[in-house]
């Protein structure tokens, strides 16, 4: 890992903020017109008599959040280029507490609209034909309304909107700043730093098995330390979610959980998930595609000539010499080729992230640990990607550009508070980068070699998404029934329920030791509702998808593009349907799950 500092970043590496705002001063400046804005509204009386002040309300509330959005995200990603820079970590709290409220406001005016009856706002629209283009805001508002709360209740928790988010908070200052790692000794005897983040995009993956194990214990020794601490604040967050599931009039947690994603103020797009189809998802995968995924260790546990698969070794490739280099610029290229089956827009939409800096890239001190991609409203995408230079990174950066094009072709086409994403498609862009540029590779590299590494990658994206993630998901739906049982959650209910999870999945395929079941103590994704479930759904519906991309070529591409515009205007279930899928039932989920097996063919065949 590098140990150079933000500053020293060339700025071909880093990405050009400018387009948010100019400068420091230029956000301050927005800032401190946004506060004042927001100060205003919150001590107005609002009373919504007819559909033109309706309509003007809410005009008013999505320009305030548009630029709410600019000043947060320009913060969170200054943040995330260095997290140790005090006048960063400044930026993003002054930031927190404006997000903090944006929320109030958010709840004053969901109070105001919920105010006015059903029918009544039903005839505003058809008086107020501006009213129909937040058609999808407006339907977000009815679904809340069965579990709203008092308007003194909904602005009380609004207030503690920043409360809500304490054990996340605590999560990430802990793993990113406090648990210190150990480096690990490779088979060369040179020492390797360890991170969490270098662990899963470099060190999880490398040929190196003494490097592999070592690291691997290093981050079990050091996130040991801090297991009882961690293991209070996921409680915390779990309780909290009870807590309002109750106060709310949910069954359950994990209803709740699938209409809100942030239960405390914030309206969600719900997906039209019921908790029974929630928990067919998990059983669907954890049943079928268990089978497969131990034949694949076995495979292996053969490849790799060990007498045990240790849990580090899961992800080991199975060829491990074949590790070529990839320049960044090649990767662009790749990348922007691949997409073209969907679309002129689309590739066009690509050209752009690499010619206009939408990539922040260095590897600095103090930047933040995982990869994402997102964007600005008004703006367009950002992604974060500490590049590395191999194939592995090509297709991490695939991945996340996914969610950079999601968001920018959304938001030029939907209202902003139109456009809150649907959590059961948000992952379907993303992965669906990845199946393009495997083909591509597939039809533009004639090299043995190179296929069988790219069915090894396919395999690596499932595993992360369908077990990894799908076994998240599981240990969430126990400790969530666990709690609700009255039973408290203590380390080791939590760090055992999570052994016995993998230990049923893996069966005696692999070695579920001590730092296997304190894996729920790396992911964020504890913290985000039920989100991990939905990386299954997904890569399930892309991997379909895709199929028919390149069986009857760029007519479906383009369809895809125009589905992926969409953005949250439409809930996932409908989302699919318009991409011709049908995710309401277990069967498409099968037919993917299908696809894992025929890899798995192919890769024994192969060796």
């Amino acid at each position: 890992m590098s140990q150079i500092t933000r500053k020293d970043v060339p700025e071909e590496k880093s990405w050009n903020l400018a387009d948010i705002f100019s400068s420091d001063e230029e956000w301050e400046r927005s800032y401190s017109v946004l506060d004042k804005d927001f100060d205003e509204i919150l001590k107005e009386s609002i009373s919504l008599n007819d559909a033109k002040e309706t309509v003007e309300l809410i005009k008013r509330y999505e320009q305030l959040l548009g630029a709410l959005d600019r000043t947060s995200c320009y913060a969170m990603y200054k943040y995330s280029e260095d997290e140790s820079d005090s006048l960063n970590q400044n930026m993003m709290g002054r930031s927190q507490i404006l997000v903090g409220k944006g929320n109030n406001v958010t709840m004053k005016v969901v109070n105001a609209l919920l105010h006015i009856p059903k029918e009544k706002l039903d005839q505003y629209i058809i008086e107020e034909v501006e009213l129909l283009s937040f058609k999808r805001f407006l339907e977000r508002i009815e679904e809340k309304r069965k579990h709203s709360l008092t308007p003194e209740m909904e602005e009380a928790l609004a207030s503690l909107s920043q409360t809500f988010k304490t054990p996340e908070s605590l999560f990430l200052t802990v793993t990113s700043s406090d648990i210190k790692f150990a480096p690990a000794t490779d088979r060369n005897g040179k020492e390797v730093p360890v991170s969490i983040h270098m662990y899963f995009t470099q060190i999880e993956t490398s040929p190196d098995t003494i490097l592999r194990r070592n690291a691997y214990q290093s981050l079990s020794d050091g996130l040991k330390k801090y297991q009882h601490g961690l293991a209070k604040t996921l409680a915390a967050e779990i309780n909290k979610n009870v807590a309002l599931a109750k106060l709310r009039g949910f069954r359950s947690a994990i209803d709740m959980l699938l209409q809100y994603s942030s239960p405390g103020t914030q309206i969600y797009s719900a997906d039209g998930i019921s908790s029974e189809f929630f928990e067919s998802i998990l059983d669907t995968f954890r049943t079928e595609l268990s089978p497969h995924m131990q034949r694949y260790a076995k495979l292996r546990k053969r490849q790799l000539g060990l007498d045990q698969l240790m849990f580090s070794d899961v992800k080991a490739p199975l060829d491990p010499d074949f590790d070529p280099p990839i320049s960044y610029q090649e990767a662009g290229e790749i990348i922007t080729a691949a997409v073209g089956v969907l679309g002129p827009e689309y590739q066009e939409h690509m050209q752009r992230v690499f010619t206009e800096r939408w990539v922040y890239r260095g590897d600095n001190v103090g930047r933040r640990m995982i990869a994402f991609g997102g964007g600005v409203h008004g703006v367009h995408g950002y992604s974060f990607y500490p590049w590395g230079g191999n194939l592995f990174d090509l297709m991490l950066l695939s991945h996340e550009l996914g969610h950079t094009m999601h968001y920018s072709l959304s938001a030029e086409n939907q209202h902003f508070i139109n456009n809150a994403q649907s959590l059961l498609f948000a992952e379907a862009p993303s992965t669906m980068h990845e199946h393009l540029v495997v083909d591509y590779l597939r039809e533009n590299r004639d090299d043995p070699r190179l296929h069988r590494w790219l069915n090894m990658y396919l395999m690596m994206s499932y595993h992360h998404n369908c077990v990894t993630h799908v076994l998240e998901a599981e240990l969430l739906r126990r400790l969530y029934k666990i709690a609700e049982s009255s039973v408290p959650l203590t380390t080791s209910i939590i760090s055992e329920t999570k052994g016995k999870i993998l230990s049923e999945f893996w069966g005696d395929t692999v070695e579920i030791d001590e730092g296997a079941k304190l894996t729920w103590m790396r992911q964020p994704h504890y913290y985000m509702g039920l989100y991990p479930f939905t990386y299954s759904v997904g890569i399930s519906a892309s991997t379909l998808v895709a199929q028919r991309i390149k069986a009857e070529g760029q007519s479906v591409g383009e369809q895809w593009t125009e589905v992926v515009k969409k953005g949250g205007s439409m809930n996932g279930l409908d989302l699919y349907r318009m991409a011709g899928l049908d995710m309401s039932t277990t069967e498409n989920l099968k037919l993917a799950i299908a696809n894992i097996g025929r890899i798995v063919d192919e890769l024994e065949q192969s060796f």
